[in-house]
């Protein structure tokens, strides 16, 4: 006698499966574009706009943004940092830029090599060629 054996095929798993994986996907992308993919497919669904959306909008509105590039340094459980966040007792630290590796520079010639030889020295030179 045979029996058919239950539960989930090898399709149906695949299928979940990549779907699960799809998911993932999906949401790792909204991180890493630091969005909310669900919250915003949600808010198309049921014609509201996410209210995480709404928030940091009202946010960003009521708060000036800082000049960007302005690098502070703070002490930070006595370890010395360097960031562009306020912090208590942060000094504004002035960038440099700088562009790259220099070739080293070719040192001045010696003026006693650019003076006129005197005879005898040029017949050394002249002896050691």
């Amino acid at each position: 006698m045979l029996h058919k054996q239950r539960g989930l095929g090898l399709i149906q798993v695949a299928i979940i499966m990549a779907s699960l994986a799809a998911i993932a996907m999906a949401f790792l992308m909204s991180a890493r574009h630091e969005r909310n993919f669900f919250a915003e497919g949600l808010g198309k669904l049921t014609g509201k706009a996410p209210p995480a959306a709404s928030a940091s909008a009202s946010a960003a509105l009521a708060v000036p943004a800082a000049p960007a590039g302005v690098l502070r340094k703070c002490v930070i459980d006595g370890k010395t940092v360097l960031s562009d966040v306020d912090c208590k007792d942060g000094k504004v630290v002035k960038a440099i830029d700088t562009r790259g590796i220099e070739a080293p520079k070719v040192p001045k010639p010696d003026p006693a090599d650019s003076a006129p030889q005197s005879a005898t020295d040029k017949m050394i030179e002249k002896a050691t060629r």
